[in-house]
């Protein structure tokens, strides 16, 4: 049995979309923000998390930032900012050097913000995962750093896209198997890991109008086997698998190829046999930041399919 690659679990745990326990409340939003730090307006921020990094460029906040983590690529003007090591090896001291007045961390992260705070760094601790938190987060992060409006706009921006997308919606919601990561055996699936009890996949999936086949799952990365597979039976399989950022000449080959991997399937899964095997290969697919919205476009797209007008035109007549 092969172990979920590195990537795919960095990218999991980075974006914070697997963690399903409440943190402890000492830890959330920064309870114990003294009221002279709370009137101070950060000038040098750092972020360890990409989610993070994204949101504050997309807030107009990127000339503040002074460090991001070493998985942090977009937008582009990271690349030129000093790296701070990645979620298990945050590098404090770095941080500590860049005189940094806030980190904006995810709840999760809790033992780095008990550990910024001894050394006197203060931390503003946001909910990258689930959609709504992502939302919330437009503004805690916008509200802190002295530009509210920032914050409503982002957010208003984001909700006017989801309703458009919502509207345009047709059809019962499919059922939809994601794909984090497969084994492969001569090219065919054997067993693959994923989303399970996740509440980024499954908001982002009931926005595009459809459901999670394993919402229900005890864990929130399952792993199925062949057998697990053909239980499930989706509609629709979302292959995120072979994620990255690809050139557009490419991606068209890539996923045909990655495509035929699930072959094998062809006469017994509704979604091999509909031909609604679809992989994705966005580098944002499992990044929760303010990118979340083309993602959910992207599978509203895929998931419910408008016929071109062309043919609309052709069947009338």
């Amino acid at each position: 049995m092969k172990s979920l690659s590195r990537r795919v679990w960095f990218q999991l745990f980075v974006a914070g979309i697997l963690s399903l326990l409440l943190v402890p409340t000492g830890c959330r939003n920064n309870a114990a923000l003294s009221e002279k730090a709370a009137e101070t307006t950060p000038t040098r921020i750092v972020s360890v998390t990409p989610s993070v990094t994204e949101t504050l460029f997309a807030l107009g906040l990127g000339d503040r930032v002074v460090g991001v983590s070493d998985y942090c690529k977009y937008p582009p003007e990271v690349g030129e900012l000093p790296k701070l090591g990645g979620l298990y090896n945050p590098n404090v001291e770095r941080i500590v050097e860049l005189h940094a007045d806030l980190a904006v961390l995810l709840r999760e992260h809790h033992d780095l913000a008990e550990k910024l705070a001894r050394a006197g760094i203060e931390t503003l601790s946001v909910d990258h995962a689930s959609v709504p938190g992502i939302l919330d987060s437009f503004e805690e992060i916008a509200r802190r750093c002295g530009v509210p409006e920032a914050g409503k706009a982002l957010r208003t921006r984001s909700e006017e896209r989801l309703e458009k997308m919502r509207v345009t919606q047709g059809g019962e919601p499919v059922s939809v198997l994601m794909v984090l990561d497969r084994d492969l055996g001569e090219r065919n699936v054997r067993e693959i890991y994923a989303a399970g009890k996740n509440r980024y996949f499954n908001d982002l999936l009931r926005l595009a109008g459809a459901s999670n086949v394993l919402a229900d799952a005890a864990s929130a990365v399952p792993t199925l086997s062949r057998e697990g597979i053909l239980e499930a039976n989706p509609d629709v399989i979302i292959d995120l698998s072979s994620l990255g950022a690809v050139p557009a000449a490419e991606a068209a080959e890539l996923e045909e190829l990655y495509r035929h991997d699930w072959d094998s399937f062809a006469d017994s899964l509704t979604a091999v046999r509909d031909g609604r095997v679809y992989p994705i290969l966005v580098d944002y697919a499992t990044i929760p930041g303010p990118r979340f919205v083309e993602f959910a476009e992207l599978l509203s797209e895929i998931l419910h399919p408008r016929p071109s007008p062309e043919s609309g035109h052709s069947e009338s007549n």
